[in-house]
């Protein structure tokens, strides 16, 4: 096995350990350090790892490797749907980061999709050191030209760099020696702090670069321009050219970062200025799209184009350059332009916004996200009419006959499902909205914009969840399936979504959420709303409580906990059976009570070896569950740890065999009722269990233990004699009966004769 198939597999079974417990599982944190360690020994010998997939092959650090084994196979497949063409781990990651990929991974398609991905997601989650790519390399076919078929597609190469004049060798040091901080104390707000402090010697683009974007401090310029020979008034165009050279051939990011910092520009000379602002848009081309070239996305750079093109008072001519030369690049230039809607719609008023949105129709002309943004902010600002009326507009769309434009509705309306709980939605808005979501899911016929509506209903069902209003819950998901199953079409896709809506009921934070109102003081809201639910969730939810009942200490609560996993019935049967293994005995011992109660001779086996738990209540209870489950089935169990058991077990073993009428037992249990080196209320016991068990056998023991001994032989206290009378009389035989009598007629007067005559007379059955 090769190195990167030992990572492979490393990798996707610390994946694997992810998906099917939680990240803080014992076994997870095992195969993630496992799989940490084997990335950090690759990542001694060399600076990064970069993996890459090419249609259906998969490239490690330029290596073609084996497709056809599985850990590999998988691995591709995550990368794959995903919507990614590979990563890149760089020394040093660590292990939190590392997590956080595999959480990436581990996320479905579908809501990585909605976090805006997998670059997004690790972005968010302050990932420096691993960075995807968001190109989707395609396999060279033949007649093409590219990349031979073992040798893997690279990641933007960066081009040579062409011998430099030494005169503008000279004007970029002296311009990039003013630009820089100083060599000691602390760094001031710069390029080299900013943009231009990305990890790796190629400076690639990717968004640990982006991250630290700050404006550079331009102030100190000023003798620069002097050296330049620039004055106060408008530079020649030589001059012009000279800047021009010397600014395009710096790194993207430093010419990002100089942007920002135009504003800071010294007041003289003033040539210096206005010889940068003239070459900002050509500077803002480039370096945006040479950026985009090595492989950093819009999502990263949004953010900082936003914030040089924010101040400026000709940010339209910038973006009209920018849009230019993107387009001639082949680059998307729709994504500059939309960059200037959304700062014009910055600079708006609320009222103006209102106008543009619900009197001239600009809703859908905003991206998503301002979308959500100017809607919450109506909510935060208790414009509740205004939300409303917005939010009617969206409603409506649903139903129009363009795909693309409910699609625009749906994702927003999904958005909105998510303040249902925090901070909430403004009286009369939360009803309409749930009902048009239910009537959406059942009738739109395109999945993509239906999966948005779906999740908008997940994100109420989350809700209702934790504000406990679990009754609607209920019917708000069995009228969806009614809805679908009238459909005349029957989609996969639209029941799958239906399994899914379920399916996230049983998430983890929304088993607990729920299984937190078994506790409300109202216990006939409990027993008519909260279990029923707790049953509509189904084996997830039995699972989950039969855990909290190994983590609840309070007496009380536990109570609660027991009463609801015996609601749940059999479906608790799985947990409970898995929980006798758990270290922690009062688990064990509620576990085998609710088994009693619930389970059946099935659970005999599991139950079997309990006998010999290191506390005794446990056994005890192993005893009560095991003879009531399985009947003449658990004898032979009890009659083994007979012998090798502490006392109260032993009475309820004891008990259990009576309770049976164990006639296997006769003999071990006589041998107890014999046994005068144990104590005499075991002995009690022993005798009283042959009564009720009432076989002929144990008629010899019982009538040696009533019988008055010859002189050499001590007599039998009087409660053990008087035991074995009652239970020989209890045999039930005439042949008991009748030797009873003549034991009695023979004993000699006293106590204990007129004890054993009372037994001839008032016979009581063990």
């Amino acid at each position: 096995m090769n190195d990167f198939l030992q990572l492979a597999q490393s990798l996707t079974l610390a994946l694997k350990a992810l998906q099917m417990y939680t990240a803080a599982h014992p076994r997870t944190q095992e195969s993630l350090a496992a799989s940490h360690l084997v990335l950090d020994r690759w990542l001694t010998t060399q600076e990064r790892l970069q993996f890459i997939v090419s249609g259906a092959k998969a490239f490690a650090d330029g290596v073609v490797q084996d497709a056809r084994n599985p850990h590999v196979a998988a691995l591709v497949r995550s990368v794959s749907e995903r919507g990614v063409g590979g990563f890149v781990f760089e020394r040093g990651v660590t292990k939190e980061e590392y997590l956080t990929f595999l959480q990436g991974l581990a996320t479905k398609p579908q809501k990585l999709e909605e976090a805006g991905g997998l670059e997004a997601f690790l972005c968010h989650a302050g990932v420096l050191r691993i960075r995807v790519s968001q190109i989707r390399y395609q396999e060279v076919h033949e007649g093409e030209e590219g990349a031979r078929e073992d040798q893997a597609p690279a990641f933007n190469p960066a081009p040579p760099t062409p011998a430099e004049d030494p005169l503008m060798k000279a004007i970029r040091e002296a311009l990039l020696s003013a630009l820089a901080p100083p060599a000691s104390g602390p760094r001031a707000p710069g390029i080299r702090a900013g943009l231009g402090a990305g990890p790796g010697p190629s400076g690639e683009g990717e968004a640990g670069v982006l991250r630290g974007f700050q404006a550079a401090d331009l102030s100190g310029l000023g003798p620069l321009g002097y050296e330049l020979g620039l004055g106060d008034g408008h530079p020649t165009p030589a001059q012009l050219g000279i800047l021009r050279q010397v600014l395009m051939g710096m790194e993207p990011e430093v010419q990002l970062s100089l942007l920002a910092g135009l504003a800071s520009l010294p007041d003289h000379p003033a040539g210096l200025a206005l010889a940068v602002k003239a070459l900002a848009g050509e500077i803002l081309a480039v370096a945006t799209s040479s950026i985009l070239a090595k492989g950093a996305s819009w999502l990263h750079l949004r953010g900082p184009l936003e914030d040089i093109l924010r101040p400026l008072p000709d940010r339209e001519a910038l973006v009209r350059a920018l849009s230019s030369h993107l387009r001639s690049s082949g680059l998307d230039a729709g994504q500059a332009e939309a960059l200037l809607r959304r700062l014009d719609w910055e600079a708006l008023s609320l009222e103006a916004k209102l106008v543009k949105v619900l009197e001239e129709g600009h809703l859908f002309e905003l991206t998503l996200d301002q979308r959500l943004a100017f809607l919450r902010e109506l909510l935060d600002l208790h414009r509740f009419d205004a939300f409303l009326r917005v939010q009617e507009v969206l409603l409506e769309t649903l139903r129009n006959d363009r795909a693309e434009i409910r699609l625009n509705a749906a994702q927003t309306l999904a958005g909105v499902a998510r303040w249902v709980q925090d901070p909430g939605l403004p009286p009369g808005g939360e009803g309409p909205l749930a009902e048009a979501l239910r009537a959406h899911f059942a009738w739109e016929p395109d999945p993509p914009v239906h999966r948005w509506t779906a999740g908008g209903l997940e994100a109420m069902a989350s809700a209702l969840v934790r504000r406990g209003d679990l009754r609607h819950l209920i019917a708000d998901i069995q009228a969806l399936e009614g809805l679908c199953a009238f459909l005349e079409e029957q989609q996969p896709w639209r029941n799958q979504a239906l399994e899914s809506l379920r399916g996230s009921l049983a998430e983890p934070d929304l088993l607990a959420a729920a299984a937190n109102h078994i506790f409300d003081p109202d216990r006939h809201r409990v027993v008519q709303e909260v279990y029923p639910y707790l049953e509509f969730v189904g084996a997830p939810m039995a699972r989950h409580l039969v855990s909290m009942l190994g983590d609840e200490n309070e007496r009380t609560r536990r109570g609660r906990l027991v009463e609801a996993v015996r609601n749940l019935g059999p479906l608790s049967l799985p947990p409970l059976t898995e929980a006798l293994g758990s270290p922690a005995w009062y688990l064990v011992r509620n576990t085998l009570a609710l088994l009693s109660d619930l389970g059946n001779a099935g659970s005999v086996p599991a139950i079997a070896p309990i006998l010999r738990h290191p506390e005794p209540r446990v056994r005890r209870a192993a005893v009560r569950a095991l003879w009531k489950l399985g009947g003449p089935a658990s004898e032979p169990h009890l009659v083994a740890r007979m012998k090798d058991t502490d006392p109260e077990t032993l009475q309820e073993i004891l008990f259990a065999l009576g309770q049976l009428r164990s006639e296997s037992s006769v003999a071990p249990v006589a041998e107890i009722a014999q046994d005068k080196r144990i104590l005499e209320p075991l002995r009690v016991q022993a005798i009283t269990t042959l009564g009720q068990i009432a076989s002929p056998k144990a008629q010899p023991a019982l009538a040696d233990l009533v019988r008055r001994r010859g002189f050499f032989a001590s007599v039998e206290p009087h409660d053990i004699r008087l035991a074995a009378a009652r239970a020989l009389w209890a045999l039930g035989t005439a042949e008991a009966q009748e030797l009873l009598r003549h034991m009695v007629e023979a004993e000699p007067r006293g106590e204990d004769r007129e004890a054993l005559r009372g037994v001839l007379k008032h016979p009581v059955t063990p």
